[in-house]
């Protein structure tokens, strides 16, 4: 469970939000404000735009382990760290000042930078487990196809890494 006690719940959704994966495409950002209003007539969320929250915060405390599931090991624990680090420090952010949705430039270099780290991994993968991984992301990643143009950066379906690996897994 983690602790929320004290928090203002509006920055904690808010903050499940600016730390969570899109799961959906949505236009539009997330406003503490926004926020603030959701909560005045619910407590639960499974998304918010788009973005995995699986949630309740209704009490002093939530169960995390949908959220870190959907987002990483930790992840609704830093987010929620994030709130009470900037509680602690007094610093309040305004309407104006509030982190802004990122531009589509943006957007591409940080999906630019995601796809060199998943190549970076998978060509340190064995060759008997580099193509299994290939296809699993293939049918877990969203989108037409069989994963479209992330299947060429990918080098193809069954590109063997370069020889000799020298990675992590081996």
């Amino acid at each position: 469970m983690v602790d929320i006690k004290g928090l203002d719940k509006a920055k904690v959704l808010k903050a499940l939000y600016d730390h969570g994966h899109v799961a959906v495409v949505s236009d539009g950002a997330v406003t503490v404000e926004r926020c603030a209003e959701l909560l005045r007539t619910k407590t639960s969320f499974d998304y918010l735009r788009g973005r995995v929250i699986m949630a309740n915060l209704s009490g002093d405390s939530f169960d995390e382990r949908m959220y870190d599931l959907n987002c990483g090991a930790g992840a609704a624990q830093r987010a929620v760290d994030s709130v009470r680090a900037e509680q602690e420090a007094g610093t309040s952010k305004s309407a104006d000042s509030e982190k802004k949705e990122l531009s589509m430039e943006e957007k591409m270099k940080q999906t630019k930078e995601a796809i060199e780290k998943i190549q970076g991994i998978l060509k340190e993968l064995p060759p008997d487990m580099y193509a299994p991984a290939v296809m699993c992301l293939k049918m877990v990643l969203p989108g037409p196809g069989p994963m479209g143009a992330l299947e060429g950066m990918l080098g193809g379906m069954f590109a063997p890494p370069p020889f000799p690996f020298k990675g992590r897994f081996g």
